[in-house]
């Protein structure tokens, strides 16, 4: 007699961040981990912490209104599992607790804000993950609304990871005050980003990085001259050094509005992807790397491997 096929089990990870939020519904059956559903909606949940150290009613009622929508999507897709991670933001915020408060009353949805180290191995797991490969050194790079990690590994192990107070949002809002950027407000973030990234150690074999995250997904996106945004198109795009150094002279002559009509950039982030492009093109710098790959993955994807797994629903190792 046979035994009765293992039903799916849908599960979703929602991934707060300090400029995006994103959702990842995916359906596990005998280990396999399969997409259903990806998207990510541009909330600006930290936008003024910098300045003011609290998240503003404004950018929490956003922040309400994509989580109202994503839990909607969620019960029409009959997830069973849902779990959901605050990272910068909601770290710093003098007030982040109203905000989870509020998120549980409204929507019983339990927030878990992860720490930089938790944020950094969630990262790491999900290009390990997806590229599987044992032997390389990898330095991983998640340039985010408030935060960078960088985590420097090789195989399943992490070497050394760092998270940084550089982010896309934080560093717009503090530097690029004029439109079109001036010269001296470029500069003067520049020799800030190169104070604060870090000396890891040197290794003997070359070091391949990878950029997850949505500021590497719109360079790819710019790159390719997108009409859409594709994924397919975007997932393992190889970007150069020179070809993001000539995309960043592009920015820093134009407007927003006139970025905003670039093709392959996504018009909300045409305000901050020159702090993030130059975020990566001095990590890339430092670390002498002339590409990086780009991965449409990251936390939500490591979120969802740590959680199976803590469930006793193996994923292969490949």
């Amino acid at each position: 007699m046979k035994s009765a096929p293992t039903s799916p089990e849908r599960v979703a990870s929602i991934d707060i961040g300090t400029n995006t939020i994103l959702l990842l519904i995916a359906e596990v059956r005998r280990g396999k981990l399969k997409t259903l559903f990806d998207t990510e909606t541009i909330v600006r949940l930290g936008e003024g912490v910098q300045k003011n150290g609290m998240l503003s009613e404004g950018a929490m009622q956003r922040g309400f209104q994509t989580l109202e929508q994503y839990l909607k999507q969620c019960q029409e897709m009959e997830v069973q599992k849902t779990f959901a991670i605050g990272t910068s933001a909601l770290r710093e915020a003098k007030n982040s607790a109203i905000f989870l408060q509020r998120v549980k009353e409204e929507f019983d949805l339990s927030i878990d804000v992860i720490s930089g180290e938790e944020e950094a191995r969630l990262s790491f797991l999900s290009v390990v993950r997806d590229l599987k490969k044992s032997r390389e050194n990898l330095l991983v790079v998640d340039v985010g609304g408030g935060s960078t990690e960088l985590i420097l590994g090789k195989g399943d192990e992490i070497i050394r990871w760092v998270s940084l107070p550089l982010g896309i949002v934080r560093f717009t809002e503090r530097f690029l005050i004029s439109d079109p950027v001036k010269e001296d407000e470029y500069r003067t973030m520049v020799e800030e980003i190169r104070k604060q990234l870090p000396n890891f150690p040197i290794l003997k074999n070359p070091i391949s990085m990878v950029s997850i995250g949505g500021t590497g997904a719109a360079l790819a996106s710019v790159e390719q001259g997108l009409e859409k945004f594709m994924i397919e198109r975007i997932h393992r795009f190889v970007l150069t050094r020179e070809a993001l150094r000539n995309q960043l002279s592009l920015y820093c002559s134009k407007t927003i509005e006139e970025r905003k009509e670039m093709r392959g950039l996504p018009p909300s982030r045409a305000d901050v992807i020159l702090a993030g492009g130059t975020i990566l093109y001095l990590i890339m710098e430092k670390f002498d790397c002339s590409s990086l790959m780009v991965n449409g993955h990251g936390v939500r994807y490591g979120l969802l491997y740590k959680q199976i797994a803590d469930l006793g629903l193996r994923l292969p190792a490949g």
